[in-house]
């Protein structure tokens, strides 16, 4: 019997594990002239999640390359989806978010996404450079295997492959790439030669953006 009990408890916590693959990106636009603001205000709002004692981490980039160039992407990873029905003071959270972020910067973007794929830990997240590749293509299925079949041999530290389920063309998948320097990046420069060597799907659309971590726009227990 307590042999049996051990088995369901390790079932239990694998499938709570592999439930945690949901993600939440944000994107804000700072308001001409107020990024100065915008970065203070921002900083405000994690320090009501610290001062809550809230449980979740919270990554922080802005966009160093592309058409959203100077936008920060924020994101909170590895959460459940019924994590998102138990908010941490969710109207307190909105209310402060209101009053120190909303007047300096407009709210472009709320996504979610499922984790699929990756490196197997969250250090890349942190990478001097994150390289954001968004691809639209049909169908998903086979354009996901092939995307697992083109990281294996690229030479980013890190990598982690998202599908959109919420706030964004569902035939996207974004892959983000963990880099130490641009050296190891140009290594993979040509990723869509890469892809279009892949059968079994249409490429329809292809983007590289760069995002830059900032820790001082982040909230992380480790």
């Amino acid at each position: 019997m307590r042999f049996l009990l051990i088995i369901a408890l390790l079932l239990s916590f694998r499938a709570s594990a592999q439930d945690k693959n949901i993600a939440q990106f944000v994107i804000w636009e700072p308001r001409e002239g107020m990024e100065q603001a915008f970065e203070k205000g921002y900083q405000q709002h994690l320090q009501w999640h610290a001062a809550n004692s809230d449980l979740w981490d919270w990554y922080g980039w802005y966009f160093i390359s592309g058409p959203r160039d100077g936008q920060l992407l924020d994101a909170t990873v590895d959460r459940a989806w019924a994590d998102f029905d138990q908010r941490l003071k969710s109207a307190e959270d909105a209310a402060d978010n209101q009053l120190h972020v909303h007047p300096f910067a407009k709210l472009r973007a709320v996504i979610k996404m499922e984790k699929i794929a990756s490196c197997g830990h969250n250090k890349g997240l942190q990478a001097r450079y994150l390289r954001m590749i968004t691809i639209t293509a049909y169908p998903l299925t086979n354009a996901i295997k092939a995307l697992d079949n083109v990281t294996k041999g690229l030479h980013a530290g890190c990598f982690y492959t998202y599908k959109i389920v919420d706030g964004g063309n569902l035939h996207e998948l974004v892959l983000l790439l963990g880099y130490d320097s641009f050296s190891e990046l140009g290594k993979d420069a040509d990723i869509t030669a890469l892809l279009e060597k892949q059968t079994g799907f249409t490429l329809k659309a292809i983007s590289s953006e760069m995002l830059s971590f900032r820790k001082e726009m982040s909230r992380l227990h480790q």
